[in-house]
């Protein structure tokens, strides 16, 4: 794919991939944890994710799911130690993101 077809190509990706994962009004990202700001080991306010499209996400922590394979926020310094992937459920409030739920990504 020539350059001035990949950044077009890599914006549609992108927006398939949080088009796919909606349901109510929440959307899903799946990408790489790179920044987490928190004021104690135990309390995370949000975090930045470099998405599988390449964009930078920045994300800030609402009231989380705990359902099946979901995990706290607390648990997003250790995916960012190690890089793992994660997957993310939000919604956006004006321009913000708040996140519902995490789990870890395939």
């Amino acid at each position: 794919m020539s350059g001035r077809r990949a950044a077009p190509a890599a914006i549609l990706l992108l927006l398939a991939l949080l088009l796919a994962g909606c349901d109510d009004d929440a959307l899903v990202v799946r990408g790489i944890v790179v920044a987490v700001q928190q004021s104690s080991p135990a309390q995370v306010q949000g975090f930045t994710l470099r998405s599988y499209a390449g964009a930078l996400l920045v994300f800030e922590i609402g009231e989380l799911e705990s359902v099946g394979g979901s995990f706290p926020a607390v648990h997003l310094r250790d995916h960012l130690v190690s890089a793992s992937p994660i997957a993310v459920r939000y919604v956006v409030t004006g321009e913000r993101l708040i996140v519902v739920r995490l789990a870890d990504a395939p």
